[in-house]
């Protein structure tokens, strides 16, 4: 994600942090954090920052989802230039 944005990302301490997001949902259900902010804070840390590997990879990243976007684009208006044309039949 540093990568693709250019930004530093804080990563997680925990090595689950899908389970972690949903024991704290839990948390707050129960009534145990009156908010998820507050469960937040209770229950995770930071743990090691991610800096972007290299000097214009989000420039790259960016050129990318533009060319893939393109990309879509272009089958979707092929599919409709394409639809309904029979072959000899």
């Amino acid at each position: 994600m540093a990568d693709t944005t250019g930004l530093t990302v804080a990563l997680p301490e925990t090595q689950e942090p899908v389970l972690l997001g949903a024991a704290m949902l839990g948390a707050v259900a129960g009534g145990a954090y009156p908010s998820i902010g507050e469960a937040m804070a209770s229950m995770s840390a930071i743990g090691r920052l991610s800096e972007p590997t290299a000097v214009g990879i989000a420039d790259f990243h960016r050129s990318k989802r533009r060319v893939h976007e393109l990309m879509r684009k272009l089958e979707r208006e092929s599919r409709d230039a394409m639809h309904g044309v029979a072959i000899g039949r």
